[in-house]
């Protein structure tokens, strides 16, 4: 009997430091339900709950959850949150007793509304374990399953893995394993076809065409050089000749100009002495004129006016008149055109 009571006192002993040392049994805890999508092997009870790398909690429980109505299995996880790894601040009086009323989920709610979601991650790639990482990714939809109403819900977003393989099983891979198969098919076809052998076999042809020519092009570079580098000496010499032939032209047609000022010159000499001579010419004619004009009045006053004498002297007086007009009419011409002297009246006849 004493030994009974003795082995009981060791087993109650070693239950009260598993259930204290734990302490679970006066530690508060929130409990939350989290629905994923796919398999969870390597999630089982105990498997830490994160936030960016700091444990806030743990899974409590994983159970399944069958619809019978609609023939559906869902996998159900449960974690138990601790309430003093998270802390809140600046948060008044009247808040705090806001959020007490309303309940121990406001906060998450509120969480959950900026974007909070669940998502399995890999806890260690040695032993396979997996963890649940909370974060926030407000781009995601919040997705609630609805079946535990008593527990506030998180909603999750699949793995990158999970996501990837959910894009491969909306591909065709049937019909794209299809038309890879007749793709290939073609390839060997066309590979051993009579056609691109004869292709192959007039491509070798036109390459040794092509080094055929490239050898007679090299033969013909050379002496094409050479006529090309004559071409160019001649070419120079030509310029040459033609520079001192525009020199000597150039030195000819500065004579001509000295030639051609001198004869302005001399042109504008002689319009000028003819203009005087005509002018002298004027002034005697006129002199003369008025002479015979006062001889012609003494005459007039002693002989007949019909008689010769003075017929003769009257139109003898006309014609002197008429050439000192003409002498005048020429002299102003020379003024306007003093090249009238080398190359005569023009054919217009202009004044």
């Amino acid at each position: 009997m004493i030994g009974l009571f003795v082995v009981g006192a060791i087993v109650l002993v070693v239950v009260a430091i598993g259930v204290l040392g734990s302490g679970k049994l006066f530690k508060e805890s929130i409990p939350y339900v989290m629905v994923f999508e796919g398999s969870v092997k390597g999630l089982n009870v105990g498997s830490p709950v994160v936030f960016r790398g700091v444990k806030i909690g743990a899974v409590s429980s994983i159970h399944m959850h069958f619809n019978y109505a609609t023939k559906a299995m869902t996998i159900l996880v449960y974690s138990d949150f601790d309430p003093n790894k998270i802390e809140i601040v600046n948060l008044d009086k009247e808040t705090a007793e806001r959020l007490k009323e309303a309940g121990r989920y406001v906060v998450m709610r509120e969480l959950i509304g900026r974007g909070l979601r669940g998502q399995l991650e890999m806890q260690s790639i040695v032993t396979g374990q997996l963890q649940i990482a909370l974060d926030f990714y407000p781009d995601k939809p919040a997705v609630y399953a609805g079946i535990v109403k008593t527990v506030q819900e998180i909603p999750t977003i699949p793995t990158p893995l999970q996501q990837l393989t959910k894009k491969l099983e909306s591909l065709p891979i049937d019909e794209i394993l299809n038309k890879v198969n007749l793709a290939m098919d073609g390839i060997a076809n066309l590979v051993h076809s009579p056609e691109l052998k004869e292709s192959v076999a007039n491509l070798n042809i036109a390459l040794k065409d092509v080094q055929t020519l490239v050898r007679n092009v090299d033969a013909q570079v050379k002496p094409l050089s050479a006529a090309l580098s004559e071409t160019v000496r001649d070419t120079q010499k030509l310029v040459r000749n033609a520079d001192s032939q525009v020199a000597s032209l150039g030195t000819n047609l500065n004579e001509a100009i000295g030639d051609g000022r001198k004869l302005i010159k001399n042109v504008d000499g002689s319009v000028d002495s003819v203009r005087v001579s005509a002018v002298d010419m004027i002034s005697t004619a006129s002199a003369a004129i008025k002479k015979a004009e006062k001889v012609l009045e003494e005459l007039q006053s002693t002989a007949k006016t019909d008689s010769v004498l003075m017929y003769r002297l009257t139109e003898s007086l006309r014609e002197v008149e008429k050439s000192a007009r003409s002498l005048r009419t020429l002299t102003d011409y020379l003024e306007r055109h003093p090249e009238a002297l080398l190359g005569g009246k023009g054919e217009s006849g202009g004044n």
